[in-house]
Parts: C-alpha cells; structure tokens; sequence
C-alpha cells in the first residue's frame, strides 16, 4: 500500500476531531440535531485550520443512512464513499482553477438533479475568493434560493475579497488559529499512534512554527519522521527547518543587551558558516525578543509554550533588562529585518542592524543632564521665543509680566545681542525730542512708557497754533515716526530718508527696484504709508508691483521703522492733492508756529531733487555713443517705458 501523508492520514473524521474549533463544530452539531439546518455556509479563517475537513464531516453528517446525525458513523456506504472522494453527492470544486462563469453555469445545470444515494447534495467550493465577479453574479440567484435538496459550504481564507451580496445570503464562520499548546498535544497524540519517538520540547517547536495551522504542523512532523533514525528532539527538529538552536539565540540576546560587540559578529559568522541565511538570524532573534516581550507582560502566555523547556532561562533573561531596552531593539531589528530583504548584501544589513540595537539607550533625563536643569531650560527657551517674537515685529525687548512682578531673566552676552542703532531720525532735525543720552554697548531694554490720555485724545492741531504740539517720547529702541506711533514724518526731511532707501537697495544690488523709483517725489510720508510720485505711468505701474514694492517697504523699515507701505501715483494725478494737503497740516502740527507774514512752503518744493538734478542730466537713446548705445539696448527691451540720465562729470 502507498505511503499517506500524515496531513491526509489523520484528517479529522468526526466533529470532535476537528482541533481548537469547538466554538464552530458544537453550533453545526446543534443545528444538525435540531433540524435548523441553513442552505449556505461560509467558513474563513487561516490555512490549515479544519475548513475542508468539517465541510466534509458535514456532508457525511447530513447523508448518514442513520441520519442527518451530529455523530456519523464512517462506515455505512454513503460515507465511506464521501471519505474516499466517490460520491456523486458531494461536488467538491476548486475555485482557484474553476473560476469562470462558464464553471458556474455548469453547476447551476446539475443541481437540478436529485442526490444518487443519500438526502443532500452538498457542493463545497474552495478558495471562493478566487471566482471571477461574473462568476459572482451568475451564483447569486442559485446561492440565495437553492433546491431543497442543495447545500451550499463555502470556504476561503480571504472573505474580504468576497461580495457583500454573497456574503449575506451565508452563515459565516469564522475558523480561529489553533493554539501551540492544542497542535502540540494532537502532535503528541498523532506521534504516539504512528509509534514516533517525538520528544515534548520538539513537538512545541513545531507547534509554534506551524503558525496556528494543523496541516503545517503534522506535514513538518513527517519531514522529521523521514529524516530521523530514532527519538526526534530538539537539535533535529531546528536543523532540519533551519532554525537556529536554543542556547545560541540566548547567547546572542545577552550580546545586543550588554553591548558585546565581538560576540554578535562572531555568533553571525558561525551561523553563516553552518549555511543558515543571515535573515534567519534576525527572524530568530526577534521571536525570542517577543517572547522576553511577553513573558514581562503575560507570563502565562500561550506563545511561551515553545520555552517550557527553558521556562527558567527565559525568566532570568526576562528579568535582566528593561521593558525600555526591550522595545527599543525590536524597533531597530525590525528594521533591519525590512532592509535586509531588500538588500543585495543581506549580511551586512544584518550586522549593522544587531550592533545598533546593541548600543546603550539614552534616556531623555541623561540627554538633558539632569532633572534639575529642566526648570532652568524652560526659561531659557521661553525667554528665546520672547525674543525672537520682539526682534520680528521690531518691539523694544521686555521682561514678561503675568499679574505680578517676576523675576527678570538677565541678558544673553554680548555674542548674543547687540543694541541696534536706527539709521536715521526723523526728529532729529526738528528739535522736538531732546537728543537721547549716550548709551552704553550693552543695557537693559527699558520699560515702554505709555502715552498720556489727554495726548492721544487731543484733536487736530489748526492753523492757529501758538505752541508746538509735544508727544510723548516714544520707546528707545523704535525710532520716532513708525507706525506704532503714529507719528508722521516733517516734510523737510522726505529727501534725506529717500536717499538713504536708495542707498539700501543700491547695497542690497536691488538695482532694478532702484532704476524705477530713485527719481520718484515724495509727496507725503504718514503713519504707515509713503506716498511717492514718478513721471512715467509704466514706472508707476512697476512700482507698485509686490515684487517691486516689498524691497522698498524693507528698506522704509530700516530708515524709520516697520510698517511703512510705499504707494507710487504719477504726476498730476488728482489724489495726490490730498496727500499735500496732510502735508501741510503735519508741517503745522510739527513745527513751531510761523509768522502770519511767513508763508509755508509747498510740501512738494521742500523735496524737489536739487542735489540729483545737479549731478544728472536727462538724455536719449540717440545722444548715447554707439558703443555704449548697442550695451544699453538689451536692458531697455527689458526695462520698457524708462528715462535716460547721465551723470555730469
């Protein structure tokens, strides 16, 4: 007689064979017995975990000459011709290979007929996941109102792939992954009825290495039985699947804990040497760390069957390192393990991977020094954060206050911060603020004082002024005149902050910002706004491009402070009659009062360009040399509408 496989040998017969699903095979049994039995089913679940078999206990339970039973006999006719594949009763079809739509109307042309010899006609269909979407739709009407003497068992490992519209016409039962500890005792059981010497710690490396699947653990258990010459025990078990043994993972594990450098690449070469795959070594490695994972968590963990052996050594490993240390090498050996697949020198990523998890873990308190300094870093860092808030929108630094008094955190050093200087006053000239007193290189920023109530809420000045106007001195580091002031500029000084714009963008090589608004005239400077006037309706345009006008308004923040806006109008344009008409209202509310018999100068007069009209000289592209004319011509095609000027020498 033929030699059958253990797997097929020792298929389960009966319901109560059928390994870790009693959940399922005790609700069928009750079902069978009760006469509630339904006309579709769906079992899922893992490979190797009793789908095919209870489908076919099933079929012999519902065709038993002593039946429908919960218990069939196995020995009439109608089962034994189920249990050996020749009854015309049970159709049992491979979806992975008979998928089509073609497959399924066939089967829809033989259900028609009645059973040969027994009640039912039971069609399993294997692997249902695997039938085509048409082969789905032509199973439906069938799968829903079936002949009486029909049932239907379908079987899959991925019911996900499965149609909702099949699923809810089936009684779905979910098959679990068997236990190590159930496969284990039925390994023991099968071994001792085949007379196998089969050793305890061997049948729980099976176990656990069958992954929740009895078919995998009794086909592994022949690879070892045609292999052995007497007991099967541990050694030959992990050679023979090509594992690595027990004490070396142990070895290896007290390396990567106590940072044993040597060890690891030693144990690495060995390993290799005996032609095992690095990857085995990490794949190894990391099924024992999660051993030492749970064991500190659950120690009556089903998974720690495979260490009854070694229940001891696991504890004392367990108990030697952190939960800490623990997680932190499973994370880099995962890792590893991933770039090691990929990897076309596996070995290396291997090592590397080993000798990174052996490093010490940096705890954050040691990162940081020490617990105490975590108060006085926080302050440091918000301090930083002032700062950097203050420095952004151009404020005098303060110290934070919050209801009370604090205790002011010092300066930085001198390395750290230096006083910034504005590079021009406005007021300067008007003698209205009184020169400040010569600061130091390094101070305090001083506290802002704010502005009286009578002051911010004095109307406008009129033409009858008999005293200048005072304001409130504004705070040290903001220069007179910005924004946050409110303040606005005296006329006779728009040509002075002007020729220091231009010389900021000159600096900055902003040359084409500079081309178009070097001559403009500045008609009136505000409280936020500058208010400029060119010639040419295409420089206007250009000018108030952002690209054009955000290098401006930088270079206003640097003369007189942030929040400055420059807004070009060309010449003669009615709107710029207001912003003359402000100008002399603010040279009224600026300056000491003039005689009746003193007439104002026009606002636009006192920034007339005497010193530029000077030293240029308006030209066209004709009076130009030729040589400097063939130069000029490219950049002109860029520049558009522009003027010509030259300087006088």
């Amino acid at each position: 007689m033929a030699y059958i496989a253990l797997y097929r040998k020792w298929r389960p017969k009966t319901f109560e064979d059928v390994v870790g699903q009693g959940h399922i095979t005790k609700t069928l049994q009750k079902a069978i017995d009760t006469d509630k039995v339904a006309h579709a089913y769906l079992f899922s679940g893992p490979r190797g975990t009793g789908k095919t078999s209870t489908a076919k206990i099933f079929a012999r339970a519902m065709n038993c000459v002593h039946g429908p039973t919960s218990h069939p006999c196995n020995e009439c006719e109608a089962c034994l011709h189920i249990m050996n594949g020749e009854s015309l009763d049970v159709v049992e079809i491979d979806a992975a290979s008979n998928r089509s739509i073609e497959d399924i109307r066939s089967l829809r042309e033989t259900i028609k007929f009645m059973p040969a010899e027994g009640k039912k006609r039971v069609y399993i269909i294997d692997e249902v996941h695997m039938l085509t979407t048409e082969a789905f739709n032509a199973l439906l009407k069938t799968l829903e109102e079936p002949p009486a003497h029909v049932i239907f068992i379908l079987a899959t490992t991925e019911p996900e792939k499965i149609p909702m519209t099949i699923l809810s016409r089936c009684q779905r039962y979910e098959f679990r992954r068997i236990t190590s500890q159930d496969i284990a005792e039925r390994l023991l059981y099968v071994a001792k009825q085949e007379q196998i010497d089969l050793t305890v710690g061997a049948a729980h490396i099976l176990a656990v290495q069958a992954d929740g699947g009895m078919r995998d653990a009794l086909s592994m258990l022949d690879q070892c039985v045609s292999n052995a010459d007497g007991t099967i025990d541990e050694t030959l078990v992990r050679n023979l699947l090509g594992l690595v043994g027990r004490d070396w993972i142990f070895s290896l594990a007290d390396a990567v804990f106590h940072n044993k450098g040597d060890v690891i690449v030693k144990s690495v070469d060995d390993i290799v040497r005996f032609g095992k795959e690095p990857r085995v070594i990490l794949t190894e490695l990391l099924t024992h760390l999660r051993a030492l994972m749970l064991y500190q968590a659950a120690p009556a963990s089903d998974t720690l069957a495979a260490y009854a052996d070694s229940r001891d050594e696991l504890a004392k490993q367990a108990d030697s390192v952190s939960k800490e240390q623990v997680f932190h090498i499973l994370g880099i050996l995962q890792e590893a393990l991933v770039t090691a697949k990929n990897s076309p020198v596996p070995r290396v990523a291997v090592e590397m991977g080993l000798l990174r998890a052996s490093e010490p873990v940096v705890s954050p308190a040691a990162a940081t020094g020490s617990s105490e300094m975590l108060p006085v870093l926080q302050a440091l860092t918000d301090r930083v954060t002032r700062l950097e808030q203050a420095l952004a929108k151009g404020l005098p630094v303060q110290a934070s206050k919050a209801g009370t008094e604090q205790e002011e955190i010092p300066l930085p050093e001198d390395e750290f911060y230096q006083p910034v200087e504005p590079l021009y006053d406005p007021f300067d000239d008007a003698g209205l603020v009184a020169a400040p007193a010569e600061t130091p290189h390094r101070q305090a920023p001083a506290k802002p004082k704010a502005a009286p109530k009578d002051v911010a809420a004095a109307p406008p000045a009129t033409t009858e002024v008999t005293q200048p106007v005072k304001t409130a001195p504004a705070p040290e580091a903001m220069p007179a005149g910005s924004a946050a002031g409110g303040q606005t500029v005296p006329p006779g000084q728009y040509m002075a902050i002007w020729k220091q714009v231009c010389q900021i963008l000159q600096k900055e090589k902003q040359l084409q910002v500079l081309s178009c608004v070097r001559l403009g005239h500045v008609v009136y400077i505000g409280a936020t706004e500058v208010i400029i006037s060119l010639k040419s309706a295409f420089m206007v345009k250009r000018a108030n491009r952002e690209d054009y006008y955000k290098f401006v308004d930088q270079a206003l923040a640097q003369v007189i402070g942030r929040g400055y806006h420059m807004q070009a109008y060309q010449e003669n344009d009615p709107a710029l009659a207001d912003f003359e008409k402000k100008n002399t209202k603010t040279t009224l509310m600026s300056s000491p009062a003039p005689s009746i018999a003193e007439p104002m100068a026009p606002a636009v007069n006192a920034a007339a360009p005497e010193e530029e009209a000077e030293s240029l000289q308006a030209v066209t592209l004709q009076d130009i040399p030729e040589q400097e004319r063939e130069v000029l011509e490219p950049l002109l095609k860029t520049l558009g509408d522009c003027h010509i000027y030259v300087e006088n020498k």
